[in-house]
């Protein structure tokens, strides 16, 4: 009798802690602002999955942690795999649309019209040689279709506050939207200050700031293990007889060469000084209090500028993400104190999450071969010769991307769409090609293949080349460096959790596209989806 009773006590225990947990939820739902005040984007450049995971297990609780364990985390989320340009999928990531209606097709192309080089982000700032103009002013105008900050101020003008920061400004001009002034700021190597894209004597806060010297400072860091260097991955699982001692890196680059704070950008306080521009960027811009609808898109590094990378998960790439985690759990503490995590919407993912292992001794992370397509096309252009005569038959190679001479062979009366499959029936003969195929036909191409629906929503017909083409999985792609760049084979994985506002704990496990994220995020602050979004909303809140 006894026993049932303490059986029953605790059953009551039990439905009294569970009634009291949901009287707790639904409080903080009625705490929570009708939509975020504030939109903050938390991007890391090169990160994926796998890195994640490993990293997290070495974490506190309030950085990483804190987000994906609190958060509704997408397991299985990706960008449409195509070139290694992070503008390509940070434009798919702001305006919610394929390559195929935003236009960005890769860093460079050649527009099919003008046959003009041009840049996604300078346009065709371009001089005679080929060579791009430093001195010409980035911008997004070549966005063919309008993104969350567009749509943002269709409804809310200039008085909505949509700033992006960070390392690098291919990777910072996509969260505003086109014919509108772009509020980015980004760390200048030479000088060790944020520069903004559109110089503003108004906003002093940010002179002061720099002007505080910190990357000078800095300068006079040691970048070594935060932990015991035996506790890395690299060192547990990469290493033989624990050869591989600690690294031990000054951030001072010898006198004279470019960029002074370049080692200090991809170091452990690069990322300190990024956090330190958010949190003043959300004080003097005064961001996400009030009604109106705020977006911070906040640019990490996890690619470090010392070592040599040679295993999936260096031990100064690890190192790097180990206090980047320290920098995010401060960032979000500041959030929470000044703005509120229930006004705030943080959105965590990555630009980029391929590996890019320079030198490895592991057998398990070598390619099956490496291709020079740059070779490949000259070979190309040889054979087009062979057949048609002397003559530049091939333009420019890009990204996966052929382009030929339509004019050249209108001059000499060489049928088009000859030459074409010519050309792609070639590139099939080289060693490691998995697929070339004629671009214009791409639409029509009737095949189950993946990557062919990949290589549709990555076509656009005036800017993309005249053959596309894909190696074989596990191959890679030859620089002219010496370096091989990995070639995805479909899909692009990346790390995506929503955090904070009324988003509940929970892990999605199906694939969902990166094209989902910006209707998802516009339903939440009440906006339409971007003109172009071709993507539905995420679960996150049912």
């Amino acid at each position: 009798m006894k026993g049932k009773v303490i059986v029953c006590l605790i059953a009551l225990v039990s439905l009294l802690s569970c009634v009291n947990n949901d009287i707790k939820a639904q409080q903080n739902v009625a705490l929570c602002s009708d939509k975020p005040r504030l939109v903050v984007v938390i991007m890391v450049d090169n990160i994926n999955n796998e890195q994640l995971e490993i990293v997290r297990s070495r974490c506190g609780k309030e950085g990483f942690n804190r987000i994906f364990n609190h958060g509704t985390q997408f397991a299985s989320a990706y960008y449409d795999a195509g070139g290694n340009y992070a503008g390509k999928n940070l434009a798919t990531f702001f305006t919610g649309a394929s390559a195929s209606v935003h236009g960005i097709v890769g860093e460079q192309w050649v527009d099919n019209f003008s046959n003009k080089k041009v840049h996604a982000i300078y346009g065709e700032a371009y001089n005679q040689a080929g060579v791009l103009d430093t001195a010409a002013v980035p911008h997004n105008g070549l966005l063919l279709c309008s993104t969350i900050g567009n749509e943002i101020r269709k409804i809310y003008n200039m008085e909505s506050k949509i700033f992006s920061l960070g390392f690098n400004p291919n990777r910072l001009l996509w969260t505003s939207g086109t014919k509108v002034v772009e509020q980015a700021a980004w760390y200048d190597v030479e000088k060790g200050t944020m520069t903004l894209l559109i110089p503003d004597t108004l906003r002093r806060w940010v002179t002061e700031f720099n002007s505080k010297g910190l990357s000078d400072i800095y300068l006079d860091k040691i970048w070594e293990p935060k932990s015991e260097h035996q506790e890395y991955h690299q060192v547990r699982y990469f290493s033989k007889n624990d050869s591989l001692g600690a690294f031990y890196h000054s951030l001072r680059k010898p006198f004279g060469s470019k960029g002074k704070y370049q080692l200090v950008a991809g170091s452990p306080w690069g990322n300190s000084f990024i956090r330190d521009f958010a949190v003043a960027t959300m004080v003097y811009e005064n961001m996400g209090k009030d009604e109106v609808p705020d977006v911070l898109m906040v640019e990490f590094t996890a690619t470090p500028s010392c070592g040599k990378k040679m295993q999936p998960l260096d031990a100064e790439t690890e190192d790097l993400l180990l206090n980047l985690d320290d920098n995010i759990a401060s960032l979000l503490k500041f959030i929470d104190h000044d703005i509120g995590m229930d006004n705030t919407l943080i959105v965590f993912s990555a630009s980029q999450g391929a590996y890019d292992v320079a030198n490895t001794d592991s057998e398990h992370w070598k390619s099956h071969g490496a291709v020079s397509l740059n070779r490949a096309t000259a070979l190309l252009n040889l054979y087009l010769m062979a057949l048609h005569g002397q003559g530049q038959w091939v333009r420019n190679y890009k990204s996966g991307e052929i382009y030929l001479d339509k004019e050249l062979c209108k001059e000499r009366g060489v049928d088009w769409d000859t030459i074409l499959h010519e050309s792609a029936q070639f590139l099939l003969e080289v060693k490691g090609i998995g697929t070339a195929v004629v671009a214009k036909d791409v639409m029509s191409y009737y095949s189950d293949s993946p990557i062919i629906e990949v290589m549709r929503r990555n076509y656009h017909p005036r800017r993309s080349g005249d053959i596309l083409i894909c190696l074989e999985p596990g191959w890679a792609e030859e620089q002219d460096d010496g370096r091989e760049l990995t070639q995805l084979w479909g899909h692009e994985f990346v790390p995506l959790c929503f955090y904070g506002w009324k988003v509940p704990r929970n892990i999605v496990y199906e694939r969902h596209s990166m094209v989902e994220v910006a209707p998802t995020i516009c339903s939440f602050i009440r906006v339409n989806k971007p003109n172009g979004s071709n993507g539905t909303m995420l679960p996150v809140i049912k």
